[in-house]
């Protein structure tokens, strides 16, 4: 993903936006429009697909770090935001969901309720579509032994906001030493695969083809990388 990219998020200007406006919804939404017209001239310009999958990533990673400086999260306080599933590998196509995890490592969520329902209401307010979760360390190891789905969408992670170590703790007690070794891990992965193409008449040669979930769609690639 991009370091910086100017055109599609300036810091400074959106800043000074911030300032002027009354709400700071207003100003969201103003860079939310600016950056959807950036990637449709780029998209239109024939900019490599990979890069513009990036480039929305790496732009709603501003937005998000933005929204969640709004709100107060003591210097120590043990709580990240991290980006899960396709958007933690830094890929986000159009009206994909942001999927997100507030990581704690208590599991006293009490403590930071208020500041997480004031973050998450400013990204529904702005027109983010996120999918979230708010989970402790130990919670993740526990729905990630439970479910495929989780460990998956856990696999791949990057923190946003918030101290590092939390997710590198998470990633740890959700190892392949803790749980899903490897062999167990492939034969679920297949398991699912199989019903996933049954849905879909085990062909890929429907009048409208599911390029996600189809035989031969991007599922099937990703399942062969976490695999």
């Amino acid at each position: 993903m991009p370091q910086m990219d100017p055109e599609l998020f300036d810091r400074g200007q959106f800043q000074a936006e911030l300032a002027l406006k009354s709400s700071p919804i207003a100003a969201f939404k103003k860079a939310i429009r600016g950056a959807h017209e950036v990637l449709d001239a780029r998209f239109r310009a024939g900019r490599d697909i990979r890069r513009l999958v990036e480039d929305r990533a790496w732009f709603v990673d501003q937005i998000l770090q933005e929204a969640w400086k709004r709100f107060t999260w003591s210097e120590d306080a043990d709580i990240a935001l991290l980006a899960v599933g396709g958007y933690g590998r830094g890929e986000l196509h159009p009206y994909s969901d942001i999927d997100l995890l507030i990581l704690l490592d208590s599991s006293d969520h009490e403590i930071f309720r208020e500041p997480i329902e004031g973050f998450l209401t400013l990204l529904w307010d702005i027109g983010l579509e996120v999918g979230q979760s708010v989970r402790s360390v130990d919670e993740c190891a526990e729905e990630a032994r439970a479910d495929l789905t989780v460990i998956t969408n856990l696999m791949e992670s990057r923190t946003i906001a918030g101290p590092e170590h939390l997710r590198q703790r998470m990633q740890q007690v959700t190892s392949t030493d803790q749980m899903w070794p490897s062999k167990h891990f492939y034969l679920a992965k297949r398991d699912e695969r199989r019903a996933r193409h049954a849905k879909y008449n085990d062909t890929e040669y429907n009048l409208e083809p599911n390029v996600k979930g189809s035989p031969g769609g991007l599922r099937d690639i990703q399942t062969v990388l976490w695999v």
